[in-house]
């Protein structure tokens, strides 16, 4: 997750979540998008549905809808809420789909992905509303249209919700340290540097989503985006604050901040 600023409810985070962190009209607010997706396939396993990637992403079949929504939405969400409630927090649990918050349409992959959406527009009203009641929006990755449910990559999920809030950041927490190309973590990017990496044989997997979210939340106005995985109390602060391991990806270029050994 993203936590200092709100807070770490446990010793280690869970492996999918993202923040958008202090928007300028709520300094040192936090909003949190959670994934789920080692859970989803636990779950899975154990319902006899196998599961299926293409590209880092979800294949999402009737079956893995209804575990995906019911993991997502349910228990990842509700016991997160319940944590950071333990510490003090207080965490309004929502899925996307949640007051109109975030409208989706199926994936332009869909006949192969399944119940796969991409958000379509963002409407940040109930989350402004949240923010400035100093409460800490939790949000699942499932959104709707025309009355179905879709399944969102969380990360996808993140960088639209950060644009949309004029976020400060967007950072992407889960197991994964950062940017590896080479063998080495790629400590800062520019957004000219993250176009090559996105062409370099080394990403694969569910990094290639996670530097996709990172372009969008640059192109909407996003100033950085941190890929890294949680390292303890002061994580979020320090990473916010330009330190920290993992990679920054800045949307200004910066001859003393970028990153050209992956060329």
């Amino acid at each position: 997750m993203r936590w200092n600023r709100t807070a770490k409810p446990r010793r280690r985070a869970p492996p999918c979540a993202r923040a958008a962190p202090r928007r300028p009209t709520h300094p040192g607010s936090v909003v949190i998008v959670h994934g789920g997706g080692a859970e989803v396939t636990a779950w899975c396993g154990r319902l006899g549905v196998a599961p299926r990637f293409v590209d880092g992403l979800r294949v999402t079949d009737p079956a893995t809808l209804e575990v995906a929504a019911a993991v997502l939405a349910g228990l990842a969400n509700k016991r997160l809420v319940a944590r950071l409630r333990a510490a003090g927090l207080d965490a309004v649990g929502l899925a996307a789909l949640d007051g109109g918050t975030v409208e989706a349409e199926p994936h332009a992959r869909a006949a192969m992905l399944g119940a796969v959406g991409t958000v379509r527009q963002v409407h940040p009203a109930l989350l402004e509303t949240l923010l400035g009641q100093g409460r800490v929006p939790v949000i699942a990755s499932i959104c709707d249209c025309d009355g179905a449910l879709l399944n969102v990559n969380a990360d996808d999920l993140a960088a639209a919700l950060a644009g949309a809030l004029h976020a400060r950041a967007l950072v992407l927490l889960s197991d994964a340290p950062g940017l590896r190309l080479g063998g080495s973590i790629v400590p800062r990017l520019d957004a000219d540097s993250l176009a090559a990496a996105l062409d370099h044989p080394d990403v694969q997997g569910g990094m290639r989503p996670k530097l996709i979210a990172a372009r969008a939340a640059l192109d909407a106005g996003v100033p950085r985006a941190h890929i890294a995985a949680w390292s303890g109390p002061g994580t979020l602060r320090t990473l916010i604050g330009g330190g920290g391991a993992g990679t920054t990806i800045l949307a200004a270029a910066d001859a003393l901040l970028s990153h050209r050994s992956h060329s």
